[in-house]
C-alpha cells in the first residue's frame, strides 16, 4: 500500500508540475551582439574623464591618463593646501607685495587684482585663487606658507604623491605653462575628489561672487567672480555664452596656450553623483570649450542615464530541471542587487544565463548561474544566480526524472506511462489482498 500512495502521490506531483517543468519554454536570451553601441560624442577637448565616486563606474575615458597641461586647475592644490595648512584664514591677513606681483603681469596670468600694500585675509586669498583664479593670490598664500613659491612647490608635489597622483609635477602655483608642469585627468580627478571631501573647500568653490574686506587700493573690498559659474545657469548673463547646467555644482577652469582649456567639475544629475575633468580644448580666444563641453556631457547623461536597480536581491530569473528532485525544477534567484548609472531607455539589457538541467542534491545558496547587465553593448554589473532552497535527491524524484525522460519531455506522455504504472501497482495490491483474504 505504501508504494500505491508513492505513485499516486508522483501522479499529482507530475500534474501539479507539469506546467513548471522544462517543456515550458524559457524566457528568451537577447544577443548582446546586436545590442546598440554608445553614441560618441562631438567635443572640442581631447581628455575626457567622467566617473561616479558613488557606484566606482568610469563614464567616460578619452586618453584620462595621456599627460596633459591642467592650466589654473593647478589651483585646486594650491587652495586646499593653503585650507588645510592655514587654522583659521578667516582672521589670518596676508600682505601683498611687490614680490609676489613679479612677473605675473608679463605672463598674461589671470589676477584677483590685490595690489602690494593691501592686506586681505589669508580667506580672501584662497577665493582669489578659486573664483577669479588669481595667480597674485597663489603666490601670497605660497610665500605666506613656505616662504617662497619654490618651497610650496615642494609641498604641492609632496602631497600629490601622497594622494596617488603618480604621473603629476608641479614646478609653480598657478599652472603658468611650463613643460615639466603636467597632469592627467586621472590624476586631477583623484585630486579633485579629495577636495571634495572639505566642506571650506567646496563652499568657496561654489561661491558666484566675493568681496574681500576692506584694503588699502580698494576700501570697499575687492570684488570677485567666479569663472566657471559666470557661464553656467545665469537668468541674466553677462557674456553671449550661457549654458543651462540643471545639477552643475561647481569647477574649477583653466587655460594657457599650450594647455588650451581646462575644468575639473562635479555636478548631480538624475541621482548620479558625476565628476568631469577635459581638457586641451580649443574653439577660438576667450570661448570656454572647456564648459561648453561640460554642458553637452552632464546634458546628455540626463537625457540617457539616471541612477537604478535594475536588478534586485531575491529576483527569479527562470528555472533550472532538476534530476532526481521530486520538484523537479529549481528557480534561480539574484544573489546581490545591482545599482548603478545605467540607460534609462531601452539600451539598458538584462541577461542571464542558466544550465538546461542539473543533478540534485543541491542546497539552499549554491551558485547555478549569473545575471549580467548591459549599458548600451556592455556588460556592466554581473551578479550571480543562486537556490533559496535545498534540492535533495529522493526516490520520488528519481521516478520522476525517469518518467519525463523516457516520455522524452512529453508530458501527456509521460502522464499516461505513470498512470499506467499506477494501475498495474493497483491491480497487484488488489490481487494480493484478494489471496490474503482467499488464504485465511
Amino acid at each position: 500500500m505504501k508504494v500505491i500512495r508513492q505513485v499516486i502521490c508522483a501522479i499529482v506531483m507530475m500534474g501539479l508540475l507539469g506546467g513548471c517543468t522544462a517543456e515550458q519554454p524559457r524566457k528568451p536570451q537577447e544577443d548582446p551582439s546586436t545590442f546598440q553601441a554608445r553614441e560618441e560624442l562631438s567635443l572640442h577637448c581631447d581628455y575626457v574623464y567622467l566617473i561616479d565616486p558613488d557606484t566606482e563606474q568610469v563614464l567616460m575615458d578619452r586618453g584620462g591618463q595621456e599627460r596633459m597641461y591642467p592650466a589654473s586647475m593647478t589651483k585646486v592644490m594650491t587652495s586646499i593646501l593653503a585650507i588645510e595648512e592655514i587654522p583659521d584664514p578667516e582672521t589670518v591677513t596676508i600682505e601683498f607685495t611687490q614680490e609676489m606681483l613679479d612677473g605675473l603681469i608679463a605672463a598674461s596670468a589671470n589676477r584677483a587684482g590685490f595690489l602690494p600694500g593691501d592686506e586681505p585675509t589669508a580667506l580672501d586669498h584662497i577665493y582669489g585663487d578659486l573664483l577669479p583664479s588669481g595667480a597674485d593670490c597663489s603666490r601670497a598664500l605660497a610665500f605666506y606658507i613656505d616662504g617662497s613659491e619654490e618651497a610650496f612647490v615642494e609641498r604641492m608635489n609632496e602631497k600629490a604623491e601622497a594622494l596617488g597622483m603618480h604621473d603629476t609635477h608641479f614646478v609653480n602655483t598657478s599652472g603658468l605653462h611650463d613643460d615639466d608642469h603636467y597632469t592627467t585627468c586621472e590624476d586631477m580627478m583623484t585630486l579633485y575628489l579629495y577636495c571634495m571631501e572639505n566642506e571650506t573647500f567646496m563652499n568657496i568653490l561654489k561661491t558666484q561672487v566675493h568681496t574681500s574686506i576692506p584694503v588699502l587700493h580698494f576700501p570697499d573690498g575687492l570684488g570677485m567672480t567666479n569663472f566657471v559659474l559666470m557661464y553656467i545657469n545665469q537668468e541674466n548673463p553677462a557674456y553671449s555664452q550661457n549654458y543651462m547646467i540643471p545639477g552643475f555644482i561647481a569647477g574649477k577652469s583653466g587655460y594657457t596656450i599650450e594647455g588650451q582649456y581646462t575644468l575639473v567639475s562635479n555636478a548631480e544629475i538624475n541621482g548620479m553623483n558625476l565628476v568631469l575633468v577635459n581638457a586641451h580644448g580649443y574653439v577660438e580666444p576667450h570661448y570656454p570649450a572647456s564648459i561648453e563641453d561640460a554642458s553637452v556631457i552632464y546634458n546628455w547623461y540626463r537625457e540617457h542615464y539616471e541612477r537604478a536597480t535594475p536588478v534586485a536581491e531575491g529576483d527569479m530569473f527562470g528555472a533550472v530541471r532538476v534530476r532526481g528532485y521530486s520538484g523537479m525544477t529549481a528557480e534561480a534567484f539574484a544573489a546581490s542587487s545591482i545599482t548603478g548609472d545605467l540607460p534609462s531607455d531601452d539600451n539598458l539589457h538584462i541577461c542571464y544565463e542558466l544550465p538546461e538541467v542539473l543533478e540534485a542534491p543541491l542546497s539552499k545558496g549554491q551558485v547555478i548561474g549569473t545575471v549580467t547587465v548591459y549599458d548600451y553593448d556592455k556588460p556592466a554589473y554581473t551578479a550571480d544566480l543562486i537556490l533559496q532552497e535545498d534540492c535533495p535527491r529522493t526516490k520520488l524524484g528519481e521516478l520522476l526524472t525517469w518518467m519525463y525522460e523516457f516520455s522524452d519531455g512529453r508530458m501527456g506522455l509521460a502522464y499516461i506511462l505513470l498512470g499506467l504504472c499506477a494501475l498495474i501497482v493497483i491491480c497487484l495490491g488488489i490481487l494480493i489482498a484478494v489471496s490474503r483474504r482467499m488464504s485465511s
